[in-house]
């Protein structure tokens, strides 16, 4: 009987250590195949600070490339605005001789003159007239044109007329506009001494000695 009872304690003993050994049912380990998948993902990482220059630098040279081309087409625009200022001021000054004016041919060849000056130096145009000066007018034309030569012969012939022929007047008119169309006015101004500032050249005295007829 005693035996027994000692039995019984040493077994409730026993299942009792046991029972405290054991960790809870919530601490018991997940077999691999059971863990949540999303446990394995990596936490979320909070994107780097954007650059306040964010460009690669092959962009950049891009960009500085671009600028550099404008500011070229910006300098050869106006470059070419500022060598055709005379002309166009001539070819607009051309349209306001008429030929009611009494003095119509020194009118012309002064518009001629004045051009020529603008892109010539002054010493080269200024004393030039009769042959000297059509033979200027028909070498600076860019090609040969026998009838813009032979129409600006006309013009200087009117010049040292009493009364110049009114029926020549179209015709010559024509010639002032096409040598002013024609004429290969000069950019560099180390070959022929400078150019001026891209108006007419009307305020020299050899432009006024230009406009009398003995020197037209």
């Amino acid at each position: 009987m005693q035996s027994s009872i000692l039995s019984t304690h040493f077994l409730s003993s026993f299942l009792s250590h046991f029972a405290q050994s054991m960790p809870p049912a919530n601490q018991m380990p997940v077999p691999p195949q059971q863990q949540d998948p999303l446990a394995q993902l990596r936490d979320i990482h909070v994107p780097t600070e954007v650059n306040i220059w964010p460009l690669d630098w092959g962009w950049w040279v891009a960009i500085a490339v671009v600028l550099l081309a404008l500011f070229c087409l910006y300098k050869a625009i106006t470059a070419h605005m500022r060598h055709n200022k005379a002309r166009k001021q001539a070819l607009a000054l051309l349209e306001s001789i008429s030929a009611q004016q009494s003095n119509w041919p020194v009118a012309l060849n002064s518009i001629l003159k004045r051009t020529a000056m603008s892109y010539y130096p002054t010493q080269q145009v200024a004393g030039l007239y009769g042959k000297q000066w059509h033979a200027f007018l028909t070498s600076a034309l860019k090609s040969s044109d026998s009838k813009l030569e032979s129409d600006l012969g006309l013009l200087v012939s009117n010049v040292y007329q009493a009364i110049p022929n009114p029926s020549d007047f179209e015709t010559c008119k024509g010639a002032v506009k096409n040598w002013l169309s024609k004429a290969k006015l000069p950019k560099n101004k180390g070959a022929y001494g400078g150019v001026n500032d891209g108006g007419l050249n009307d305020g020299s005295p050899h432009d006024k000695q230009a406009k009398e007829p003995h020197h037209a």
